[in-house]
């Protein structure tokens, strides 16, 4: 599949997540948060389209959360997500399935509203996809 193409199945994904965040949140699930969404992703035939990637440092450091940048064939530019691995991964999983699925259900009540771009706190705001610019 090149330049977006998931045999009509909806979008290629890329979900970056950054392995300082994980290391600093092993205590409360952090660790194991790429795997469990790609075992989770994979559950729900997502494997192929979605890639869930350990990187490097993305500079934003939270504090008991995990940086996350969730991008698409549509929005190459993407978002970047805080998010908390314990009380946030389904939230994250619904966002990125979302993403994918245009279709799917949406990740929080309120999709429409866009917010501008920049971090978005999983949980402590809607999480929508920004619509035309």
């Amino acid at each position: 599949m090149q330049n977006g193409d998931t045999g009509g199945k909806g979008r290629e994904v890329d979900v970056l997540v950054c392995r300082k965040c994980l290391g600093k949140s092993a205590r409360s699930g952090g660790q194991d948060l790429p795997r469990w969404l790609q075992g989770e992703l994979a559950e729900r035939g997502l494997a192929g389209q979605v890639r869930v990637t350990p990187t490097g440092c993305m500079n934003q450091c939270p504090r008991r959360q995990v940086t996350v940048l969730v991008s698409d064939t549509d929005d190459p530019e993407g978002r970047l997500l805080l998010v908390d691995p314990r009380l946030q991964r389904d939230l994250l999983l619904k966002f990125v399935e979302r993403r994918a699925r245009p279709d799917a259900p949406a990740a929080t009540p309120g999709d429409g509203d866009a917010p501008g771009r920049g971090q978005e706190h999983l949980g402590d705001e809607p999480v929508h996809e920004e619509r035309g610019q």
